[in-house]
């Protein structure tokens, strides 16, 4: 018998955290560190438990490695570890890395051990989506924490307790507003995290865009403009009829290291495919 442990790991409540304020420079932001947290992070996390990131895919039936990743991105991943032990510390010291660098995002994990030989993994994560993680969605019980004392000012965009004040982690240089405001620790991260955002947003179009040319802004008003011009703003949402249905299809009925495989090429095709409608 060849027992392995199965994680999931969701989030929820991403719009809330990415669109708690209208300005973009704060979107950006937390944009960057929800992909942080279920991305790099988990990469990085794995690392940690001796898994180099080279070889975070390999097949973890035929290795000594203490975990699998099968995919990690879009706020998921999902993955197999050697031991439950295992998988519990991976979710210490991810939920760690978020509480201090992404405060705001809501992570969700569940665990399952089962028997790599005798039963189905795609029945088995599928079973954890519909069931624990939704349950963990609608049954979690919200944080009430003691927000602040006395007198405490609060953040123009979160609305919780602020900590400092915004024009330290602002190159105000280029910007016409040079006003500061009051901001909370979610909001100093995501200001803090923007540079690296937008550098690696620049990276995604360094084939498409010339970067000596147009810029990426850091506000919605420096859109298609320069300044003192009037313009109008355009958002554009691109979204799949079905697509949850074709992930539950994904891997149906076929074998464990089959499955796998399946899900991966199908998260290959839906980044490939997005970068490609992007540019």
């Amino acid at each position: 018998m060849t027992q392995f442990t199965v994680t999931v790991v969701d989030t929820t409540g991403k719009q809330n955290y990415i669109f708690s304020s209208n300005r973009l420079r704060e979107n950006i932001g937390a944009s960057f560190l929800l992909s942080q947290s279920t991305k790099e992070w988990v990469e990085e996390t794995l690392e940690k438990l001796e898994v180099p990131k080279k070889c975070q895919e390999e097949a973890i039936e035929r290795s000594e490695l203490n975990a699998e990743l099968i995919y990690a991105a879009g706020g998921n991943a999902l993955i197999l570890f050697k031991t439950h032990e295992i998988a519990v510390r991976f979710t210490q010291i991810l939920s760690k890395q978020v509480l201090k660098k992404a405060q705001g995002v809501n992570l969700l994990v569940v665990h399952k051990d089962f028997d790599w030989e005798r039963e189905n993994l795609h029945s088995i994560v599928e079973n954890l989506k519909k069931y624990d993680i939704e349950r963990q969605k609608y049954e979690r019980i919200s944080s009430v924490p003691l927000l602040g004392l006395g007198v405490t000012a609060s953040c123009n965009s979160t609305q919780l307790p602020a900590i400092d004040t915004s024009e330290k982690y602002i190159n105000y240089a280029d910007e016409e507003e040079t006003d500061s405001y009051f901001i909370s620790t979610e909001t100093k991260q995501k200001l803090q995290a923007v540079d690296q955002a937008n550098q690696k947003l620049q990276k995604f179009f360094a084939d498409v865009v010339d970067q000596n040319i147009y810029q990426f802004p850091y506000r919605t008003d420096h859109l298609g403009r320069s300044k003192g011009e009037s313009s109008y703003a355009a958002i554009v949402h691109a979204d799949g009829n079905g697509m949850g249905n074709r992930f539950k299809k994904c891997g149906e009925g076929k074998e464990n290291r089959d499955y796998i495989d399946d899900i991966r090429k199908f998260w290959l095709f839906i980044t490939s495919y997005a970068k490609y409608v992007c540019k």
